[in-house]
């Protein structure tokens, strides 16, 4: 993915790149035309994984993607279904353009067999968010169809280099997956006093918190986020 932007958005590149020229048949510019509003702007991208940054001259680019699809790359198990790579492109060190694949089940039947990278799909975005309907897509299909043994990806090196003990998040992922996965069924809001001295019996002193591990954890949780207003 280092190399998108070269092959999708320069005229002068230089990289050994292969570019297909455009096709008379509009029928198949419609199809990878009608293809690429499949992919959505991903909001909260950057709270994944920033695996590897490239920059060349004037130009940064930031990749995201999510835990688990590093950690199935790292496994040496094929990129999950909905994983979405996401490039940040910065010129001046301006936000200009984001580019995002995503890979859904079904879609390879989006476009016709010379325009297609596996279950991929493209799509760019400028850095308001909306979509870039003057970029031509097909070039993407064409610039990742060189990447075919490594699943379509131009960074797949970078991702199964990356340190995972290096990503912690936002804070906000760090309580959201802690809290995950545990019950509010009859929950009841209480009041409690600024030292929190009465959090472990709101806890623990009645039938609202049974499990001693999962009450653990909220307690946990709750202080995080008071100290984390505090401060």
């Amino acid at each position: 993915m280092s190399l998108i932007l070269t092959a999708c958005n320069s005229n002068n590149d230089t990289n050994e790149i292969s570019q297909r020229e455009p096709s008379g048949d509009t029928s198949q510019q419609e199809l990878s035309e009608s293809s690429r509003e499949l992919v959505e702007f991903p909001e909260n991208y950057d709270k994944g994984v920033n695996y590897t940054t490239v920059n060349r001259g004037n130009v940064r680019e930031e990749l995201y993607t999510s835990r688990e699809a590093i950690e199935a790359v790292q496994n040496s198990q094929p990129i999950p279904d909905g994983t979405v790579i996401t490039l940040e492109i910065y010129r001046d060190e301006e936000l200009d353009e984001i580019f995002v694949m995503e890979k859904r089940a079904g879609w390879a039947d989006q476009n016709p067999p010379e325009m297609r990278n596996g279950d991929w799909l493209y799509q760019e975005f400028n850095g308001d968010k909306s979509v870039d309907y003057e970029e031509d897509i097909g070039r993407c299909f064409s610039c990742h169809a060189n990447q075919e043994r490594d699943d379509f990806m131009n960074t797949l090196d970078e991702m199964k280099s990356y340190d995972l003990e290096d990503f912690t998040g936002s804070k906000d992922s760090i309580t959201d997956s802690q809290i995950a996965g545990i019950s509010t069924n009859h929950w009841e809001v209480k009041a409690v006093d600024d030292n929190l001295e009465d959090s472990r019996d709101i806890l623990h002193g009645n039938s609202l918190m049974e499990d001693e591990e999962k009450a653990g954890i909220i307690q946990k949780v709750f202080l995080m986020i008071h100290f984390n207003r505090e401060t």
